[in-house]
């Protein structure tokens, strides 16, 4: 049975879906685990549009309405990881939620990892996958709002008796207006990584590739791949200069 983990935050843009991506591919690639990535933000998806899969003939909005199965839906991504998008159509929004749980259940059956993408609001997606997931980590920015924000919904996670692993703090930067300390002093959880503020994301994004394969010795790259490490029990070797130098020019 899988280890089946939520990505929560308490509001978007802060990176939660940047995060299922960069590390859902780590795992596949650099860990060699069986993972499936699983957009449940069907009234926000963005996961597929970060993988490049955004306009498949098929996905999760499908299988809830009992069209097809999630085995139908389900593709294979270049860094081996298993990807169930959601659609970006507004009226495909509208499907029975209460039916994530036993999706997400029966792919937890064929994988070592599932990680579930998540609304950023307490909604009916939300809600139902509260009862899916038995881990989760809650995504934040350096800033006020977006830690309260976190804070919120982290307790309503470990109301759900869902163990919460810590905190992602994305985008961060030598200058910001809180640092890590007041992060877990007021969050109560500790930060599990700190991934620093770096171009190589957004041209991610931008070619629909995580930057773990793209530049995957950018800072916030080798973040991704040292939580990835973490959460398998395993660490990820840094490459030194000279190993970099090598697969550079092919040796």
């Amino acid at each position: 049975m899988a280890r089946i983990i939520g990505i929560f935050s308490g509001k978007g843009g802060v990176g939660k879906t940047t995060t299922v991506a960069n590390l859902g591919s780590s795992l596949a690639h650099d860990f060699g685990k069986k993972v499936a990535t699983i957009d449940a933000n069907t009234s926000g998806s963005s996961l597929g549009i970060h993988l490049g899969m955004h306009f498949n003939p098929v996905n999760l909005n499908n299988v809830l309405k009992g069209e097809i199965t999630e085995w139908d839906a389900l593709s294979e991504h270049g860094s081996g990881m298993w990807v169930l998008p959601a659609s970006i159509k507004l009226k495909d929004y509208f499907v029975d939620h209460s039916k994530l749980p036993d999706v997400i259940s029966r792919i937890s059956k064929r994988f070592d990892i599932v990680l579930v993408d998540t609304a950023p609001t307490v909604g009916s997606e939300t809600a139902w996958t509260f009862n899916a997931v038995r881990e989760g980590i809650i995504v934040t920015n350096p800033d006020l709002p977006s830690v309260i924000d976190s804070l919120k919904m982290a307790k309503r996670v470990s109301d759900h008796s869902i163990k919460v692993l810590g905190v992602v703090v994305n985008r961060s930067k030598k200058k910001q207006s809180m640092t890590n300390s007041d992060i877990e002093k007021l969050m109560g959880l500790p930060i599990i990584s700190e991934v620093p503020e770096d171009k190589s994301i957004e041209k991610g994004i931008k070619f629909n590739v995580p930057s773990v394969h793209l530049y995957p010795h950018s800072k916030a790259s080798i973040a991704f791949k040292r939580l990835a490490g973490d959460i398998v029990g395993e660490e990820f070797e840094t490459p030194g200069f000279l190993q970099m130098f090598r697969r550079r020019i092919g040796l």
